[in-house]
Protein backbone atom coordinates (compact mmCIF):
# COMPACT_ATOMS: atom_id res chain seq x y z
CA UNK A 1 0.00 0.00 0.00
CA UNK A 2 2.77 2.29 0.92
CA UNK A 3 4.56 1.78 -2.41
CA UNK A 4 1.31 2.14 -4.30
CA UNK A 5 0.41 5.25 -2.37
CA UNK A 6 3.84 6.79 -2.91
CA UNK A 7 3.75 5.97 -6.60
CA UNK A 8 0.40 7.63 -6.99
CA UNK A 9 1.54 10.78 -5.16
CA UNK A 10 4.72 10.97 -7.16
CA UNK A 11 2.86 10.68 -10.47
CA UNK A 12 0.49 13.36 -9.42
CA UNK A 13 3.33 15.67 -8.54
CA UNK A 14 5.02 15.02 -11.84
CA UNK A 15 1.83 15.75 -13.75
CA UNK A 16 1.28 18.99 -11.79
CA UNK A 17 4.86 20.07 -12.44
CA UNK A 18 4.47 19.44 -16.15
CA UNK A 19 1.19 21.36 -16.18
CA UNK A 20 2.83 24.25 -14.39
CA UNK A 21 5.68 24.35 -16.87
CA UNK A 22 3.17 24.32 -19.74
CA UNK A 23 1.23 27.15 -18.09
CA UNK A 24 4.42 29.15 -17.58
CA UNK A 25 5.42 28.61 -21.20
CA UNK A 26 2.02 29.73 -22.41
CA UNK A 27 2.18 32.82 -20.20
CA UNK A 28 5.65 33.64 -21.47
CA UNK A 29 4.47 33.22 -25.07
CA UNK A 30 1.48 35.46 -24.39
CA UNK A 31 3.73 38.15 -22.95
CA UNK A 32 6.03 37.92 -25.95
CA UNK A 33 3.05 38.13 -28.32
CA UNK A 34 1.64 41.10 -26.44
CA UNK A 35 5.00 42.80 -26.56
CA UNK A 36 5.21 42.20 -30.29
CA UNK A 37 1.71 43.60 -30.78
CA UNK A 38 2.59 46.72 -28.80
CA UNK A 39 5.83 47.10 -30.72
CA UNK A 40 4.02 46.58 -34.00
CA UNK A 41 1.39 49.17 -33.04
CA UNK A 42 4.13 51.60 -32.16
CA UNK A 43 5.71 51.04 -35.54
CA UNK A 44 2.35 51.68 -37.24
CA UNK A 45 1.88 54.91 -35.29
CA UNK A 46 5.38 56.06 -36.13
CA UNK A 47 4.86 55.13 -39.78
CA UNK A 48 1.54 57.03 -39.87
CA UNK A 49 3.15 60.07 -38.31
CA UNK A 50 6.00 59.97 -40.79
CA UNK A 51 3.63 59.54 -43.74
CA UNK A 52 1.71 62.68 -42.73
CA UNK A 53 4.80 64.89 -42.71
CA UNK A 54 4.86 67.24 -45.70
CA UNK A 55 8.04 66.55 -47.70
CA UNK A 56 8.25 70.09 -49.10
CA UNK A 57 9.21 73.03 -46.87
CA UNK A 58 6.14 74.90 -45.67
CA UNK A 59 7.52 78.23 -46.86
CA UNK A 60 7.53 76.86 -50.43
CA UNK A 61 3.79 76.08 -50.35
CA UNK A 62 1.11 78.73 -50.89
CA UNK A 63 -2.48 77.91 -49.90
CA UNK A 64 -5.27 79.91 -51.53
CA UNK A 65 -8.80 80.72 -50.38
CA UNK A 66 -10.25 78.07 -52.72
CA UNK A 67 -8.52 75.30 -50.77
CA UNK A 68 -5.87 74.90 -53.42
CA UNK A 69 -2.10 74.86 -53.15
CA UNK A 70 0.69 76.29 -55.29
CA UNK A 71 4.36 75.40 -55.57
CA UNK A 72 7.04 77.12 -57.61
CA UNK A 73 9.87 74.69 -58.33
CA UNK A 74 12.42 77.52 -58.30
CA UNK A 75 11.72 78.08 -54.58
CA UNK A 76 12.52 74.49 -53.53
CA UNK A 77 15.76 73.55 -51.74
CA UNK A 78 18.73 72.89 -53.99
CA UNK A 79 18.95 69.17 -53.16
CA UNK A 80 15.40 68.67 -54.50
CA UNK A 81 16.04 70.67 -57.64
CA UNK A 82 19.16 68.64 -58.36
CA UNK A 83 17.52 65.23 -57.81
CA UNK A 84 14.66 64.46 -60.20
CA UNK A 85 13.87 61.08 -58.62
CA UNK A 86 13.70 62.57 -55.12
CA UNK A 87 11.51 65.42 -56.39
CA UNK A 88 9.10 62.92 -57.96
CA UNK A 89 8.89 60.93 -54.72
CA UNK A 90 8.27 64.08 -52.70
CA UNK A 91 5.61 65.35 -55.10
CA UNK A 92 3.81 62.00 -55.06
CA UNK A 93 3.86 61.94 -51.25
CA UNK A 94 2.68 65.57 -51.05
CA UNK A 95 -0.28 64.78 -53.32
CA UNK A 96 -1.38 61.97 -51.02
CA UNK A 97 -1.17 64.28 -48.01
CA UNK A 98 -3.13 67.00 -49.80
CA UNK A 99 -5.82 64.47 -50.68
CA UNK A 100 -6.09 63.53 -46.98
CA UNK A 101 -6.38 67.24 -46.18
CA UNK A 102 -9.21 67.61 -48.77
CA UNK A 103 -7.21 70.03 -50.88
CA UNK A 104 -8.62 70.59 -54.35
CA UNK A 105 -6.38 72.04 -57.04
CA UNK A 106 -2.59 71.97 -57.17
CA UNK A 107 -0.74 74.59 -59.23
CA UNK A 108 2.84 73.80 -60.17
CA UNK A 109 5.03 76.54 -61.65
CA UNK A 110 7.91 75.19 -63.72
CA UNK A 111 10.51 77.73 -64.93
CA UNK A 112 12.02 77.17 -68.36
CA UNK A 113 15.34 76.36 -66.68
CA UNK A 114 13.66 73.42 -64.89
CA UNK A 115 11.53 72.13 -67.77
CA UNK A 116 12.99 68.61 -67.28
CA UNK A 117 10.59 68.30 -64.33
CA UNK A 118 7.54 68.47 -66.62
CA UNK A 119 7.49 64.72 -67.51
CA UNK A 120 7.68 63.87 -63.80
CA UNK A 121 4.63 66.03 -63.08
CA UNK A 122 2.59 64.74 -66.02
CA UNK A 123 3.12 61.15 -64.81
CA UNK A 124 1.38 62.25 -61.60
CA UNK A 125 -1.68 63.50 -63.56
CA UNK A 126 -0.60 67.12 -63.94
CA UNK A 127 -1.55 68.81 -67.21
CA UNK A 128 -0.72 72.12 -68.86
CA UNK A 129 -2.76 75.10 -67.70
CA UNK A 130 -0.99 77.92 -69.53
CA UNK A 131 2.47 79.11 -70.50
CA UNK A 132 4.15 82.46 -70.67
CA UNK A 133 7.67 83.64 -71.32
CA UNK A 134 9.99 81.98 -68.83
CA UNK A 135 7.60 79.47 -67.26
CA UNK A 136 4.74 77.02 -67.65
CA UNK A 137 1.93 76.37 -65.19
CA UNK A 138 0.70 72.80 -64.66
CA UNK A 139 -2.31 71.82 -62.58
CA UNK A 140 -4.05 68.74 -61.22
CA UNK A 141 -7.49 68.32 -59.65
CA UNK A 142 -7.42 66.09 -56.56
CA UNK A 143 -11.12 65.30 -55.86
CA UNK A 144 -12.83 62.52 -57.80
CA UNK A 145 -15.35 65.05 -59.15
CA UNK A 146 -14.92 66.86 -62.51
CA UNK A 147 -12.30 69.59 -62.35
CA UNK A 148 -13.43 73.02 -61.24
CA UNK A 149 -10.15 74.72 -62.08
CA UNK A 150 -10.50 77.77 -64.35
CA UNK A 151 -9.21 77.71 -67.90
CA UNK A 152 -5.92 79.34 -68.68
CA UNK A 153 -5.89 82.73 -70.44
CA UNK A 154 -8.40 82.56 -73.29
CA UNK A 155 -8.89 86.15 -74.46
CA UNK A 156 -6.85 88.79 -76.19
CA UNK A 157 -7.78 92.47 -76.13
CA UNK A 158 -7.51 94.49 -79.32
CA UNK A 159 -7.95 98.25 -79.66
CA UNK A 160 -8.67 100.62 -82.52
CA UNK A 161 -8.63 104.41 -82.51
CA UNK A 162 -11.00 106.91 -84.08
CA UNK A 163 -8.95 110.13 -84.23
CA UNK A 164 -10.23 113.20 -86.07
CA UNK A 165 -8.21 116.15 -87.27
CA UNK A 166 -9.07 119.11 -84.99
CA UNK A 167 -9.67 121.50 -87.94
CA UNK A 168 -10.70 119.47 -90.98
CA UNK A 169 -12.45 116.63 -89.17
CA UNK A 170 -10.62 114.09 -91.34
CA UNK A 171 -9.89 110.65 -89.93
CA UNK A 172 -6.44 109.32 -89.04
CA UNK A 173 -5.68 106.13 -91.02
CA UNK A 174 -2.70 103.90 -91.68
CA UNK A 175 -1.61 101.32 -94.22
CA UNK A 176 0.34 98.38 -92.84
CA UNK A 177 3.48 96.82 -94.33
CA UNK A 178 2.43 93.21 -93.69
CA UNK A 179 -0.62 91.15 -92.78
CA UNK A 180 -4.05 90.65 -94.38
CA UNK A 181 -4.84 94.39 -94.49
CA UNK A 182 -1.55 95.09 -96.28
CA UNK A 183 -2.30 92.40 -98.88
CA UNK A 184 -5.54 94.25 -99.74
CA UNK A 185 -3.93 97.72 -99.64
CA UNK A 186 -6.55 98.60 -97.04
CA UNK A 187 -6.61 101.88 -95.17
CA UNK A 188 -7.52 101.24 -91.54
CA UNK A 189 -7.61 103.00 -88.20
CA UNK A 190 -4.54 102.53 -85.96
CA UNK A 191 -5.00 99.22 -84.14
CA UNK A 192 -3.10 96.82 -81.91
CA UNK A 193 -3.18 94.51 -78.92
CA UNK A 194 -3.14 95.44 -75.26
CA UNK A 195 -0.06 94.22 -73.42
CA UNK A 196 -0.48 92.04 -70.30
CA UNK A 197 -1.46 94.26 -67.39
CA UNK A 198 -2.28 97.21 -69.67
CA UNK A 199 -5.63 99.01 -69.54
CA UNK A 200 -7.61 99.62 -72.72
CA UNK A 201 -7.33 103.39 -72.39
CA UNK A 202 -3.53 103.16 -72.13
CA UNK A 203 -3.19 100.57 -74.89
CA UNK A 204 -5.03 102.60 -77.53
CA UNK A 205 -3.08 105.78 -76.75
CA UNK A 206 0.18 103.81 -76.96
CA UNK A 207 -0.74 102.17 -80.27
CA UNK A 208 -1.55 105.51 -81.94
CA UNK A 209 1.74 106.94 -80.68
CA UNK A 210 3.73 103.93 -81.92
CA UNK A 211 2.09 103.73 -85.36
CA UNK A 212 1.84 107.46 -86.20
CA UNK A 213 3.93 109.39 -83.65
CA UNK A 214 0.81 111.29 -82.61
CA UNK A 215 0.14 112.18 -78.96
CA UNK A 216 -3.50 111.70 -78.04
CA UNK A 217 -5.85 111.69 -75.07
CA UNK A 218 -8.35 108.90 -74.44
CA UNK A 219 -11.95 110.08 -74.56
CA UNK A 220 -14.29 107.08 -74.59
CA UNK A 221 -15.00 103.58 -75.86
CA UNK A 222 -17.45 103.88 -78.72
CA UNK A 223 -18.22 100.22 -79.41
CA UNK A 224 -16.70 96.75 -79.25
CA UNK A 225 -17.03 93.36 -80.88
CA UNK A 226 -16.38 89.81 -79.70
CA UNK A 227 -15.03 86.94 -81.82
CA UNK A 228 -14.05 83.32 -81.16
CA UNK A 229 -11.34 81.24 -82.82
CA UNK A 230 -10.43 77.64 -81.84
CA UNK A 231 -11.53 77.92 -78.19
CA UNK A 232 -9.88 81.34 -77.92
CA UNK A 233 -11.69 84.67 -77.89
CA UNK A 234 -10.89 88.15 -79.11
CA UNK A 235 -12.35 91.40 -77.81
CA UNK A 236 -11.85 94.48 -79.99
CA UNK A 237 -12.60 97.93 -78.57
CA UNK A 238 -12.94 100.99 -80.80
CA UNK A 239 -12.04 104.12 -78.85
CA UNK A 240 -12.43 107.80 -79.52
CA UNK A 241 -9.24 109.78 -78.97
CA UNK A 242 -8.55 113.50 -79.12
CA UNK A 243 -5.23 114.90 -80.32
CA UNK A 244 -3.15 116.63 -77.66
CA UNK A 245 -4.10 120.35 -77.27
CA UNK A 246 -0.69 121.56 -78.45
CA UNK A 247 -1.44 120.46 -82.03
CA UNK A 248 -4.47 122.74 -82.30
CA UNK A 249 -2.50 125.56 -80.74
CA UNK A 250 0.29 125.14 -83.31
CA UNK A 251 -2.26 125.02 -86.12
CA UNK A 252 -4.00 128.20 -85.02
CA UNK A 253 -0.99 130.24 -83.98
CA UNK A 254 1.73 129.03 -86.35
CA UNK A 255 -0.20 127.40 -89.17
CA UNK A 256 1.93 124.30 -88.54
CA UNK A 257 0.31 121.14 -89.88
CA UNK A 258 0.25 118.03 -87.70
CA UNK A 259 3.21 115.86 -88.59
CA UNK A 260 2.67 112.10 -88.81
CA UNK A 261 5.61 109.70 -88.39
CA UNK A 262 4.71 106.16 -89.56
CA UNK A 263 6.27 103.38 -87.51
CA UNK A 264 9.22 102.09 -89.54
CA UNK A 265 8.79 98.41 -88.67
CA UNK A 266 5.05 98.05 -89.30
CA UNK A 267 3.43 101.06 -91.02
CA UNK A 268 3.89 101.93 -94.69
CA UNK A 269 1.81 105.11 -94.72
CA UNK A 270 -0.18 107.32 -92.35
CA UNK A 271 -2.48 110.15 -93.38
CA UNK A 272 -5.76 111.99 -92.81
CA UNK A 273 -8.70 111.01 -95.07
CA UNK A 274 -12.35 112.01 -95.35
CA UNK A 275 -14.48 109.85 -93.07
CA UNK A 276 -16.90 108.94 -95.86
CA UNK A 277 -14.01 107.93 -98.12
CA UNK A 278 -12.65 105.62 -95.44
CA UNK A 279 -15.99 103.89 -94.89
CA UNK A 280 -16.63 103.47 -98.63
CA UNK A 281 -13.74 101.05 -99.16
CA UNK A 282 -15.12 97.91 -100.92
CA UNK A 283 -13.97 95.50 -98.22
CA UNK A 284 -15.91 97.36 -95.52
CA UNK A 285 -19.03 97.52 -97.65
CA UNK A 286 -18.95 93.76 -98.26
CA UNK A 287 -19.02 92.95 -94.55
CA UNK A 288 -22.26 93.16 -92.50
CA UNK A 289 -20.14 93.26 -89.33
CA UNK A 290 -17.91 96.14 -90.40
CA UNK A 291 -20.80 97.94 -92.06
CA UNK A 292 -22.53 98.07 -88.70
CA UNK A 293 -19.35 99.05 -86.87
CA UNK A 294 -18.61 101.81 -89.39
CA UNK A 295 -22.14 103.16 -89.10
CA UNK A 296 -21.54 103.62 -85.39
CA UNK A 297 -18.21 105.33 -86.09
CA UNK A 298 -19.73 107.60 -88.75
CA UNK A 299 -22.40 108.67 -86.31
CA UNK A 300 -19.79 109.32 -83.64
CA UNK A 301 -17.68 111.32 -86.09
CA UNK A 302 -20.64 113.55 -86.96
CA UNK A 303 -21.23 114.28 -83.31
CA UNK A 304 -17.56 114.88 -82.58
CA UNK A 305 -16.85 117.16 -85.54
CA UNK A 306 -19.56 118.60 -87.84
CA UNK A 307 -17.12 118.72 -90.76
CA UNK A 308 -16.30 115.04 -90.52
CA UNK A 309 -19.04 113.83 -92.88
CA UNK A 310 -21.29 115.23 -95.56
CA UNK A 311 -24.35 114.71 -93.32
CA UNK A 312 -24.92 117.61 -90.95
CA UNK A 313 -27.49 115.81 -88.85
CA UNK A 314 -26.30 115.23 -85.29
CA UNK A 315 -27.64 112.50 -83.02
CA UNK A 316 -27.19 111.56 -79.41
CA UNK A 317 -26.98 107.79 -79.78
CA UNK A 318 -23.18 107.57 -79.82
CA UNK A 319 -21.38 110.76 -78.82
CA UNK A 320 -21.77 111.40 -75.14
CA UNK A 321 -22.93 107.83 -74.54
CA UNK A 322 -19.67 105.92 -74.84
CA UNK A 323 -17.82 104.17 -72.06
CA UNK A 324 -15.39 106.36 -70.15
CA UNK A 325 -12.69 104.96 -67.89
CA UNK A 326 -11.81 105.88 -64.34
CA UNK A 327 -9.08 104.32 -62.19
CA UNK A 328 -10.33 103.61 -58.69
CA UNK A 329 -8.68 102.05 -55.62
CA UNK A 330 -9.97 98.59 -54.72
CA UNK A 331 -10.07 99.48 -51.03
CA UNK A 332 -10.18 96.09 -49.31
CA UNK A 333 -7.15 94.95 -51.34
CA UNK A 334 -4.06 96.84 -52.55
CA UNK A 335 -4.01 98.35 -56.03
CA UNK A 336 -6.38 99.97 -58.48
CA UNK A 337 -8.80 98.81 -61.20
CA UNK A 338 -10.08 100.77 -64.19
CA UNK A 339 -13.86 101.01 -64.19
CA UNK A 340 -15.65 101.71 -67.50
CA UNK A 341 -19.12 103.19 -67.42
CA UNK A 342 -21.56 104.93 -69.74
CA UNK A 343 -21.20 108.69 -69.84
CA UNK A 344 -24.53 110.38 -70.45
CA UNK A 345 -25.01 113.68 -72.21
CA UNK A 346 -24.90 116.65 -69.90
Amino acid sequence: YGRHSFGTTRGTLLREAAHQEETNAMWTASKIAATMVVASSSLVVVHCEESSIMPFPEDCIVTDTYNGVSIDISTLPEHLIQDEILFGEHLSKAIEIWKQQDKRGVWLTVPTTHSHFIPIATKLDFDFQYAEKGKVILTTWLPSTPSRLPFGPTHQIGVGALVLHPISGKMLVVQEKSGPAAARKLWKMPTGLADPGEDILDAVVREVKEETGLDCIFDQILCFRQAHYSRKSDMFFVCQLTVAPRYLQELQEEGKEIELCPQEEEIAHAKWVDVDEYFSQPLWLSSPLYTKMNEALQEAARNIHPAATETDERTDTISGYGFVGKRLPIGFNPGHNTFYFVRKNE
